[in-house]
């Protein structure tokens, strides 16, 4: 089955051309959405084997899986991994099996599948768990990891997504867009590294309490369109 693997970047030159290579081990393609990057990450990820989709500035999460997603049509599986070494490329199988074996039409890499580990920072220990609340209401769903970027998606079902959010609410909105057409949604347990360097801005609880209320927002739209 030809599978794509979409890496959403901004400013990750440190880490993005040992995951492009590793991703190409499991998958036919790489693309990788350098979101306005002042660094060298996407010479990086070309020289390593990756197509490049550069934005002229930082649009956004949403934005960069929005412009990815358009761009993949003809692929059996879509996987999107992050940029920042976070996740273990070498996990790839264990995402896309359910999809090649038509189980799942949605896999979510979860890191807390079976709980916190001692190494997950208490900060985020109660952020994830608020906005899997938050997500779980509003999709209908039961995942232990709302905010993944690590997943796996089947291609004919790439064409649910409507790519509202800009930033990363887009993770919790995908579970809802799932839910929503009624796609096989299951999760598979990943690990995680915290000790990479992040190229993010904003602070946990700010970041944390922006996705909240874009999960509320997601929530009360879709009420009114029932």
């Amino acid at each position: 089955m030809k599978t794509v693997v979409i890496i959403p970047a901004f400013n990750e030159q440190a880490a993005i051309g040992s995951v492009v290579r590793k991703s190409l081990q499991y998958a036919d393609d790489v693309l990788v959405v350098d979101d306005g990057s002042s660094d060298n990450t996407s010479e990086i990820a070309e020289d390593a084997g990756a197509s490049i989709l550069k934005h002229p500035t930082n649009f956004g999460k949403g934005v960069s899986l929005r412009d990815a997603f358009s761009r993949v049509h003809g692929y059996d599986i879509v996987v999107t991994i992050d940029g920042d070494g976070q996740h273990n490329p070498d996990e790839i199988p264990n995402l896309i099996k359910p999809v090649m074996e038509g189980r799942a039409d949605f896999v979510n890499g979860s890191r807390y599948i079976n709980g916190f580990d001692k190494n997950t920072p208490a900060y985020r220990r109660v952020g994830q768990t608020v906005l899997d609340i938050a997500t779980n209401v509003t999709a209908g769903t039961h995942l232990t990891d709302s905010q993944s970027g690590f997943r796996a998606f089947s291609g004919k079902s790439i064409s649910c997504y409507k790519f509202r959010d800009p930033g990363f609410g887009i993770e919790s909105e995908m579970i809802a867009d799932a839910a929503e057409n009624n796609l096989k949604i299951i999760e598979v347990p990943i690990t995680v590294k915290y000790d990479v360097e992040n190229s993010s801005t904003k602070g946990p609880i700010t970041h944390g309490v922006g996705v909240l209320l874009k999960i509320i927002k997601d929530k009360i739209i879709r009420m009114t369109k029932r």
